[in-house]
């Protein structure tokens, strides 16, 4: 059964469209923790796996760290995104200006 959520590219993507949409459909401080947790998840069990963390996943637990004022947890898991995907390195370099500028 756990193995449903492994994809035919070999990520893990946990119980992700169900805690976004969620959370999108009903946002609150639980309905984030959850998909939060969600996210964790999705980085623990790969990595128990054996697979990669699917692209976006540590991006957006930064992204959320970040707008819970957790700079250093959010600047990790970016950081681990552009060592997983060099290619979002523009991109996330961004999102972090912004988010300064913004706080």
């Amino acid at each position: 059964g756990g193995c449903t959520t492994v994809t035919e590219t070999g990520y893990y993507w946990g119980n992700y469209s169900s805690t976004l949409y969620q959370h999108t459909k009903a946002p609150s401080e639980e309905t984030l923790a959850k998909h939060l947790d969600g996210l964790n998840d999705i980085v623990d069990t790969s990595r128990e796996k054996g697979l990669k963390v699917p692209p976006g996943i540590h991006a957006e637990i930064g992204y959320i760290k970040d707008k819970q004022g957790k700079s250093k947890e959010s600047s990790a898991h970016y950081g681990a995104e552009v060592e997983l995907y060099p290619e979002s390195k523009v991109f996330l370099e961004r999102i972090q200006t912004i988010n300064n500028e913004a706080g």
